[in-house]
């Protein structure tokens, strides 16, 4: 089994990276306009880890990671489930 955590800043900055390299001063470069790099709103991947019989939680308070990891492990190891931690970040 799996523990899964996801940096979930609601975006795809792999693209946005890309294009801003590789169009240089390009219409979508100058209009901030890129297709397929905004996840917003994001799936709530906690939610389909649950669906799937798994444990998720969502975490938005960094002072709750530790407790959300711990969990995650514990369903991991003693439960043999798999489980996801969703922790919400700043958008780039």
């Amino acid at each position: 089994m799996v523990l899964f955590v996801v940096f979930n800043n609601r975006a795809w900055n792999a693209v946005k990276r890309a294009v801003t390299s590789h169009a240089g001063d390009g219409w979508a470069v100058r209009t901030g306009t890129m297709p397929l790099t905004e996840l917003d709103p994001a799936p709530d991947y906690e939610m389909i880890c649950r669906a799937c019989g798994g444990h998720g939680e969502r975490v938005e308070d960094p002072a709750a990671l530790p407790g959300a990891l711990a969990r995650g492990l514990r369903v991991v190891r003693d439960e043999k489930r798999q489980a996801l931690v969703n922790v919400i970040c700043k958008k780039p």
